[in-house]
């Protein structure tokens, strides 16, 4: 502990950090680095190799100066001293890592056009300061410390000024912070989201239930589509509440495609639509026209509702109540009639469908991937082609492989297509098509 060590770093893991040895063959694990690099860094953790960088003794050629005066503190964007080209090469790196069963099929990454001002939603949390109430970022490895910001790069313009508005009232108010180790106070946090085609915002405040929010005093000086006080009393630290007031709109709206999408406080959409419009559009063209497809961990059913027009019926499974009311209603809007929503688990509602003819599965999974029961009623389903989409290349790759070794080897991997949706951190979407041999 407290080690100082010189060492070059040899690689990047899928967290993105810097990945080096000491020469009695340690491993480390550094941030803010790129392989190739000679630094110096102070272990931290002897059990896990976790150091922080002191200092670059030799600079990578691909090191670029970062745009963000919080960079390094905040726990957002942690690659910002990645020059973007090489951003690219190292998450096309961690997908081959992972995918090395079937590097033929892996096509090139697909970078964003936008690598600034691209994230629809961003959830800050509000802290205590030397001089008033803190609205921002958790600082990295930290939960119980804020980074007080006023512009935050990767939102759009418009959300930074409902940050800066926001951050004004409740310091002139003398609110209290919660507090997430004594467990009390009064704001927790602030959630904007914004749409991109339609310009509409939405701003969520969540708080305890300790005192009454002014919510009508805000909504004289914030212009916004659609503001909304949430209330939570939960010791779990996450940006989730019951909705108390809603001034304007409870929703915004978004076009992804030809869809006309509305937007809840507590939907799920990807966060960076432009991107997203590529990866469904990669979707759809991964898909023939049948009779009956399955779309798993549907949210509201957006890519039920894109392939719709290919099938006589698809069937959209999830969890989520609320997604499943939100999701109902978009087809509705959109005038489509084949889609049908179930609410439950995948793993419990799967397998009553192992003995339906389905042409197509489609599966896009939270981070931790699918359940063991779901991949195993999928083995027995055995589609024509299982499209999946992750958000961790890690867990979809486990989840394949179990597969395959399910039905012995029966699919092929098809492609393999990682899309950078997340420019300046480690987090890569990866679609993956596998066909029935």
């Amino acid at each position: 502990m407290g080690t100082r060590k010189e060492i070059v770093i040899q690689d990047i893991d899928e967290k993105g950090f810097g990945i080096g040895k000491t020469l009695d063959g340690a491993i480390i694990r550094v941030p803010y680095v790129i392989p190739g690099e000679r630094v110096l860094v102070k272990v931290i953790s002897r059990k896990r190799g976790d150091a922080i960088l002191l200092k670059v003794l030799e600079e990578s050629d691909k090191r670029v100066y970062p745009l963000c005066p919080y960079f390094g503190v905040c726990g957002g964007c942690f690659w910002q001293h990645i020059r973007y080209d090489e951003q690219l090469k190292l998450k096309h790196r961690i997908v081959e890592r992972f995918f090395d069963f079937c590097l033929d099929s892996i096509r090139g990454i697909i970078g964003a056009d936008k690598i600034w001002r691209y994230r629809n939603k961003m959830e800050f949390a509000f802290g205590r300061g030397f001089i008033g109430i803190t609205i921002g970022l958790r600082a990295r490895g930290r939960f119980d410390k804020v980074i007080n910001i006023d512009s935050c790069l990767i939102q759009k313009e418009e959300a930074d000024n409902v940050l800066r508005i926001v951050k004004k009232f409740v310091n002139e108010k003398n609110l209290t912070p919660y507090d997430p180790k004594k467990h009390e106070g009064f704001l927790r946090y602030l959630v904007i989201r914004s749409s991109y085609k339609t310009d509409q915002l939405m701003a969520n405040i969540i708080t305890t239930s300790k005192e009454e929010f002014k919510i009508e005093e805000l909504a004289k000086i914030l212009e916004v589509n659609s503001l909304i006080w949430s209330v939570s009393d939960s010791v779990a630290d996450v940006a989730v509440g019951e909705i108390k007031a809603i001034i304007g709109r409870e929703f915004i709206e978004e076009r992804i495609l030809n869809l006309f999408i509305r937007i809840y406080p507590y939907s799920f959409f990807q966060t960076n639509p432009i991107q997203a419009e590529k990866m469904y559009k990669l979707v759809k063209e991964l898909v023939d026209e049948g009779n009956l497809a399955l779309d798993l961990y549907a949210g509201m059913g957006i890519i039920g509702m894109i392939i719709s027009e290919r099938f006589e019926k698809i069937i959209g499974i999830e969890i989520v109540k609320e997604a499943i009311k939100a999701g109902k209603e978009n087809l509705e809007i959109n005038e489509i009639n084949n889609v049908c929503l179930l609410e439950g688990k995948v793993e419990e509602i799967l397998p009553s469908l192992v003995n339906e003819k389905i042409d197509v599965v489609i599966t896009d999974p939270p981070r931790a991937g699918m359940h063991k029961k779901a991949i195993q009623a999928l083995a027995k389903i055995k589609p024509q082609r299982i499209v999946y989409v992750s958000c961790n290349p890690k867990t979809q790759s486990r989840d394949i492989k179990y597969l395959l070794k399910l039905t012995n080897n029966g699919y092929q991997v098809s492609l393999v297509q990682p899309i950078d949706m997340f420019p300046h951190t480690p987090h890569i979407e990866n679609v993956v098509a596998l066909d029935l041999r």
